[in-house]
């Protein structure tokens, strides 16, 4: 057996050759593996239990997550080897022949047993390895399978002879390690592993100890590796080339995305995510690409994606199944291949916001660079540089206005404002945008369209308005946008229109009429005399999937007729404003059910001046989704037997006369989230442990009393103590400092103007280079002074040294060692905007850098 070393990164497209090569990355030959500690465990525990059948166990996870170095670190253990009676280890290329892959795993097979290769007798190598390993107990790693077909193909050739034999795979495809016996997966080694990972690596010659003056940078590059094995190596070990002058080191950090395309020592990141990306089909690889639009750590949504995949033209419809079907699949496929993760799943167990890791948003960016895909409008990257024809603009949240004069030429199909943009116009020149087809201005400060927007023939999506509650819905938090006079009717494509003002003279309902073709709109500003209108506009939408209405203010009512005009094909119903026909038509919800059978999701803010609001039997029962805000009359709910069985997510807000949990709650088996906000302190004592209605509400998983969201306190406190001196490391610091800073920058929304953080603290050596001062003012705090700790004054803090029975509160039994001061920081508004001054930047900017 010859183990190779190969470096080159087209060994992996070979096909097996007939000498047994085994390919190990030169960047994971160290004996120790850092982390998996309980997955390793558990992997050896199956490797070595004595089950009599063939079992075959799957390592999956992103690639440079691990999976090799995690088998290989078993594998080649003696202990583990001589427990079977031959042994093999095979890498998969991407373009491999069966004949020669068998043949090179039998060469491994014999040659663990220190036998001959068995002599020809005619028969084809499949059978010949099928005959040799019979009667034996085998183990084979089957390592980088990246097709099902292979995975299938191999493993349904090697026998089961019921002698305890296993097989081994290693793959980011979770369709390949769902059809295992067992299955480990990879997410990323923990922080403090990666930590001590990447000071093993540079700085190997002081046994992996960071200096002093070094830890800050550690932190931050190993926080952009993300858990990713390979990268922290890499990445360590070019560090290790370096001098260790703090300035470079920052240096490195701030620019890793251009290292790690031009640093030698830093190419395998990026050829790791290659063979991924080569097997991608041509619309998956565009689908992938797409991710460059969307800024680092953005998650973005599910429902997004597939719109932004259908409009291009990626996903494209059937006679089996529809464009947006198609593109689900595409999503499913990134996401079973870990190039794509999911941020958060929804109630349906489909992904609800889905991401891209750093380091595999640098490769993509990149890619769309070589390949003109798609190009960042910032501060940094402005477009009147670039000299290739603009395809797709995603303009990011550090370009504070798109310039007036700004000539884009005719080419750019798609162009994204995104979320936190300080943008407030749109030049005229977007009329040459011919064949714009989606322009989203999410979050931006936009609230006037030119009337240059209704000469986009080829527009589907126009998406406007800026949300300014982050957790909750609100009468008025969210703003919509005037177009200037102009009849936006021409927009025959659009698809999807929000959040949009109503003019004075109501002309844009009157387009609406026309636009048949709408399956979501969003209108603000309606007033009592535009109901003829909007019945009439929405009437005709056969299609309409999602509509979001809201009256003015508060006082004017939401003038809706009796809803009959709804088409059944709403799926989402948002109102906002009183409706004057609830009362009287609909105050059981029967009528409303009758006209919108398909509804999943209902929104009613502000809607209802009734006592009781009843859901009568059998109605709403495809609704997954209610949220009821500003009820301010209503004493009680009723949920009549069968009403809204598949509800799985309640949210109840501003309702003050709401004394009790709604009547039938306990019905809704379904339910996994309850979110009560600003409701009565009646009816939040009515749930807590030991209360009369808890049983009510004791089998839904996630129940969040929402009071103290978004509320401001005068003071927050924090006793960071506790670490003590042995075996204290460099590493600790750097720890340790992140909760510090992590406490004080969640204090600072905590917190009202002039408010209070107080942070306790050791200061004896070696806690006094914690720079707690320092800290502070990162996190946009003045120190106010330093003040002696006195325990009595925390009396949440109990000291884990002294006797559970002790009653002694003075001040000479404490600090347990050493001296603790505590740290009193004040928010000073005034200094974020002395800074925002001096600097010369908005400080909405400011407030984000902090």
């Amino acid at each position: 057996m010859q183990l190779s070393l190969d470096n080159n990164s087209n060994q992996r497209d070979r096909p097996s050759s007939s000498t047994s090569k085994i390919r190990v990355s030169p960047l994971l030959l160290d004996d120790e593996m850092v982390g998996y500690e309980n997955l390793k465990e558990e992997f050896i525990r199956h490797l070595v239990d004595g089950d009599k059948r063939l079992v075959r166990l799957a390592v999956s996870g992103p690639a440079g997550s691990g999976k090799t170095t995690l088998v290989k670190n078993v594998f080649w253990k003696r202990g583990i080897r001589g427990q079977f009676d031959c042994h093999a280890w095979v890498l998969v290329s991407r373009n491999f022949d069966l004949e020669e892959l068998f043949k090179n795993m039998l060469k491994q097979f014999c040659f663990s047993r220190r036998e001959p290769y068995p002599p020809d007798d005619g028969s084809n190598t499949p059978t010949k390895l099928r005959k040799y390993l019979a009667g034996k107990r085998y183990v084979v790693v089957l390592d980088d399978i990246c097709k099902k077909e292979d995975w299938d193909a191999i493993k349904d050739a090697l026998p089961n002879a019921f002698c305890g034999s296993k097989i081994i795979v290693t793959t980011s495809l979770s369709d390949v390690a769902f059809s295992s016996d067992h299955m480990y997966n990879l997410n990323g080694l923990e922080w403090l592993e990666g930590l001590k990972l990447f000071c093993r690596n540079a700085f190997p010659d002081i046994n992996g100890e960071c200096p002093y003056e070094l830890k800050d940078c550690c932190v931050n590059i190993v926080t952009r590796c993300e858990g990713l094995p390979l990268a922290i190596v890499a990445i360590g070990r070019a560090l290790a080339q370096k001098p260790r002058l703090r300035y470079d080191w920052e240096r490195f950090h701030n620019s890793l995305e251009c290292e790690i395309r031009t640093d030698p020592n830093l190419f395998v990141i990026k050829n790791t995510l290659l063979p991924s990306y080569m097997d991608l089909s041509s619309n998956l690889k565009s689908c992938f690409l797409y991710f460059s639009i969307f800024p680092k750590d953005y998650s973005v949504k599910r429902g997004r994606l597939i719109r932004l995949w259908v409009a291009e033209g990626y996903a494209i419809g059937t006679d089996d199944q529809t464009a947006e079907e198609a593109a689900e699949d595409y999503l499913n496929q990134l996401i079973h291949m870990n190039l794509v993760h999911v941020s958060k799943w929804d109630f349906d167990g489909q992904p609800r916001n889905c991401h891209v890791q750093h380091l595999v948003l640098n490769f993509i960016i990149q890619k769309c660079k070589d390949e003109n895909f798609a190009s960042i409008l910032s501060r940094e990257n402005n477009t009147s540089r670039q000299s290739l024809k603009i395809r797709r603009l995603s303009v990011h949240n550090d370009f504070s206005i798109l310039p007036r004069d700004t000539d884009f030429g005719g080419g750019i199909r798609s162009m994204f404002l995104l979320s936190d943009t300080n943008i407030k116009t749109i030049p005229t020149s977007i009329k040459k945008l011919f064949y714009l087809e989606t322009l989203a201005l999410k979050q931006t400060n936009v609230t006037l369209l030119p009337k240059e927007i209704c000469n986009l023939h080829n527009l589907r999506h126009l998406l406007a308005y800026k949300c300014n509650v982050d957790n909750f819905v609100y009468f008025d938090s969210t703003q919509g946008v005037e177009i200037s006079e102009g009849r936006i009717s021409k927009l025959k494509n659009l698809q999807k229109l929000s959040l949009v003002k109503v003019d004075e003279k109501g002309q844009i309902l009157q387009d609406l009429e026309k636009m048949t073709q709408l399956r979501k709109l969003g209108l603000t500003g309606l007033k009592w005399e535009h109901c003829t209108e909007l019945s009439a506009s929405v009437k005709q939408m056969e299609n309409l999937i999602t509509l979001d209405l809201c009256s003015p203010t508060k006082q004017e009512y939401l003038e809706l007729g009796d809803m009959s005009y709804f088409p059944q094909t709403l799926e989402r119903l948002y109102l906002k404003g009183l409706l004057r026909e609830f009362p009287a038509a609909i105050s059981s919800l029967s009528k409303l059910q009758r006209y919108l059978p398909n509804l999943i999701e209902l929104q009613l803010v502000d809607c209802y001046i009734g006592e009781d609001l009843i859901f009568e039997a059998s109605c709403f029962t495809k609704l997954t989704i209610l949220l009821i805000e500003e009820f301010l009359n209503v004493n009680m709910i009723v949920i009549q037997d069968g009403a809204m069985s598949d509800l799985k997510q309640i949210s109840l807000s501003r309702c003050p006369t709401l004394m009790m949990c709604p009547l039938g709650m306990h019905k809704l088996t379904k339910v996994e989230e309850l979110t009560l906000y600003d409701m009565p302190e009646e009816l939040i004592a009515r749930l807590r442990e030991n209360s009369e209605d808890r049983a009510t509400v004791k089998g839904i998983p996630n129940q969040i009393n929402a009071e103290m969201l978004g509320m401001k306190y005068p003071g927050v406190a924090a006793n960071l103590d506790l670490l003590k001196e042995k075996g204290f490391t460099i590493m600790h610091v750097g720890l340790h400092q992140g909760v510090v800073r992590g406490f004080r920058k969640n204090g600072y929304d905590m917190v009202t103007d002039k408010g209070e953080i107080h942070v306790t603290h050791k200061t004896a050596h070696p806690f006094n280079l914690w720079d707690i001062e320092k800290l502070g003012q990162e996190a946009g705090l003045d120190l106010s002074e330093r003040a002696d700790f006195y325990k009595w004054e925390y009396p949440g803090r109990k000291d884990i040294q002294e006797s559970q029975n002790s009653d002694d509160h003075t001040q000479t039994d404490y600090p347990s060692y050493g001296d603790t001061e505590s740290y009193e920081a004040k928010v000073e508004e005034l200094t974020l905007y002395d800074m925002a001054k001096e600097m010369k930047l908005d400080l909405e900017r400011i407030l984000k850098i902090v």
